[in-house]
C-alpha cells in the first residue's frame, strides 16, 4: 500500500466516505418515507464533516471525481457538488410528502433567460408552479486558504435570488404584465418561490441571527418563503452541531418551508395528483433558447467513476 492509499484508508476510517454517507442518507430517505429534514440533520452534518475533513487533508474521496483528473482538481470539483447533494435530499423529501417527482437542477424559462432551478414541480421546463433555490455556504480553513463565512458572496447570490424569482413570475405574461401593488402581484404570480440555506458557520464570527435577517428581507420583498439551517464545530472539535434558531426570529426551519411548498404542490395537483398544463404567453419578449447559459448552469461534476 503506497502512502497516498494508507492516508486515504486513514482518514476513511475516521470520518467515513462522502459518496457512501451520500448514498446511505438517499436510500435511507426513500426506505424510510423520511419528510423532515431534521430526521436527517445529524446525517447531513455527518456528511459535511467527512467532505470537509478530506478537503482539509488534501485527499479526494476515493472512486469520486473524474479519475484522470488530478487530486486537487477531482477534490474541489467533489466539494462543489456539496449544494447539489443538498437540492438532491431536499427533492427526496419533498416527493415523500407529496408522492410526486421533483425535478432538482432542472432548467426553467423566465421573461427574459433560462434558469437552473434547483426544485421544480411540475419537472418541466415551462411553466412550473413550484420553485426552490438552495444554498450550502461556509467552509473550514485547508492549508493557506482561510474560512469561508456563511455570509460570503452573499450580496451576489442575494441579487440572483431577487432577479430569478421576479424573472420566473414574468413568465406568464411577458411583455403583457401589468404590476400594481408589488406585494400583491408577487403573492398572486406563478410560480411560487422560495429559498432554502444550509450553511457552516464559524466559530464566534460567523451568528444564525444574521442568516435570518437577510432571509426575512427576501421573504419581506421577493420571495414566497425562506427556510435556514446552520451548524458549526461542536466544543471538542471532533463533528459538526446543529445551531437551533431563536425562537424569536421571524424565519423559519428548513421543515417549515417544506411543510409549505408541499401544501402548495398537493393543492395545485389536486385528487388526481396530475399539474394542470402549462400556461404559456402568446408573444414573448426574447427567444430564451438562443441565449448563452449563465457559467453556473454547466454540467455537475461526475462524481463516481465506472471502476470505484
Amino acid at each position: 500500500m503506497t502512502p497516498d492509499e494508507h492516508a486515504t484508508r486513514e482518514i476513511e476510517a475516521r470520518v467515513g466516505h462522502p459518496g457512501r454517507l451520500l448514498d446511505t442518507l438517499k436510500e435511507r430517505i426513500q426506505t424510510e418515507a423520511i419528510k423532515q429534514f431534521v430526521e436527517i440533520q445529524d446525517d447531513w452534518l455527518a456528511l459535511m464533516w467527512s467532505l470537509d475533513a478530506h478537503r482539509i487533508a488534501g485527499i479526494p474521496p476515493r472512486g469520486m471525481g473524474t479519475q484522470t483528473n488530478k487530486p486537487q482538481t477531482r477534490l474541489e470539483a467533489i466539494y462543489r457538488s456539496k449544494g447539489n447533494w443538498f437540492a438532491e435530499l431536499l427533492a427526496l423529501l419533498l416527493q415523500n410528502r407529496t408522492s410526486l417527482s421533483l425535478a432538482p437542477r432542472q432548467k426553467v424559462q423566465g421573461f427574459s433567460q433560462t434558469h437552473q432551478i434547483d426544485v421544480a414541480w411540475p419537472a418541466r421546463e415551462q411553466d412550473p408552479l413550484v420553485c426552490a433555490e438552495t444554498k450550502v455556504t461556509g467552509a473550514p480553513a485547508y492549508g493557506s486558504t482561510p474560512a469561508r463565512g456563511a455570509m460570503a458572496d452573499w450580496t451576489n447570490r442575494r441579487k440572483e435570488l431577487k432577479f430569478a424569482a421576479t424573472d420566473l413570475k414574468l413568465y406568464r405574461r411577458d411583455v403583457e404584465t401589468k404590476i400594481d401593488h408589488w406585494g400583491v402581484w408577487r403573492e398572486d404570480a406563478s410560480p411560487k418561490t422560495y429559498f432554502l440555506w444550509a450553511a457552516r458557520l464559524r466559530p464566534e464570527k460567523d451568528k444564525i441571527t444574521k442568516m435570518a435577517e437577510e432571509a426575512l428581507a427576501l421573504v419581506n420583498t421577493y420571495l414566497d418563503g425562506a427556510g435556514i439551517f446552520g451548524w458549526t464545530d461542536n466544543a471538542a472539535g471532533t463533528s459538526y452541531e446543529a445551531v437551533l434558531l431563536p425562537p424569536a426570529l421571524h424565519v423559519t426551519s428548513l421543515d417549515d418551508v417544506l411543510h409549505r411548498i408541499a401544501a402548495e404542490i398537493n393543492k395545485a395537483a389536486g385528487a388526481d395528483k396530475k399539474p394542470p398544463p402549462p400556461v404559456t404567453p402568446a408573444k414573448r419578449a426574447v427567444q430564451v433558447e438562443s441565449l448563452l447559459p449563465d457559467e453556473g448552469d454547466a454540467e455537475a461534476a461526475t462524481l463516481f467513476s465506472e471502476d470505484e
